[in-house]
């Protein structure tokens, strides 16, 4: 009887040694990994490239004007866009083609028809050029911003929405809601193209205001 308890407490201790050994790393939940790999994940954050990242387009934005307007049943809104677009020179000059888009999906503007004028001088229904090489209504210049050569784009031309309504009322009522519109927000995108490649979209917003 000596001898037994002593060796009841070797296996035990030999036992308890040998779970040790078998433990396997565990994640910050507490799960083990069954491969025994690192509980670290791989960075999967995407990296831009020197190349990439001078070519994303750097909005400059302020406010964009609404004027409205009802003639008989008609009402009416012309849209000032104006909005900049800088780039290095070093991008600017490995750049092809930029492309500029409104986006209206998410504004009081979203139900309205609208003309806008093409690189001919020829009105268009519906349909505005995203390429600003197509575009005759904007202005390119050199600047110096922070001691770095810049492009500015400046894109200013106008789009001349409107809707019939049931009476001149309806229409001045309409145009009431739009003038009363504090917290409209317009969409823009842009990206460049070069040597057979779309750059990254660069994406801003500004706010609508409307004047009558």
């Amino acid at each position: 009887m000596k001898l037994f308890f002593p060796l009841i407490f070797a296996v035990i201790i030999v036992a308890g040694c040998r779970k040790e050994r078998n433990v396997k790393p565990q994640d910050d939940d507490g799960k083990t990994f069954s491969d025994g790999s690192s509980k670290t994940p791989p960075d999967t954050t995407q990296k831009l490239s020197h190349d990439d990242s001078i070519h994303l387009a750097k909005f400059n934005i302020s406010a964009q004007a609404i004027n409205t307007s009802v003639s008989g049943t008609n009402l009416i809104l012309k849209f000032n866009e104006n909005v900049d677009l800088v780039f290095t020179a070093e991008a600017y000059q490995e750049t092809s083609a930029v492309h500029l888009t409104e986006n209206f999906k998410n504004t009081m503007l979203a139900d309205f028809d609208y003309t806008t004028v093409a690189e001919g001088g020829n009105t268009t229904l519906n349909w505005v050029d995203d390429n600003l090489n197509n575009v005759i209504l904007k202005t390119v210049t050199d600047t110096i911003i922070n001691k770095v050569n810049m492009v500015k784009i400046n894109v200013h031309r106008q789009f001349t929405f409107f809707k019939i309504y049931p009476s001149n009322q309806s229409a001045l009522n309409e145009q009431a809601l739009f003038v009363n519109k504090k917290n409209d927000t317009i969409g823009f995108s842009s990206y460049c193209y070069y040597n057979q490649k779309n750059y990254p979209v660069r994406s801003a917003s500004a706010k609508l205001v409307y004047f009558k």
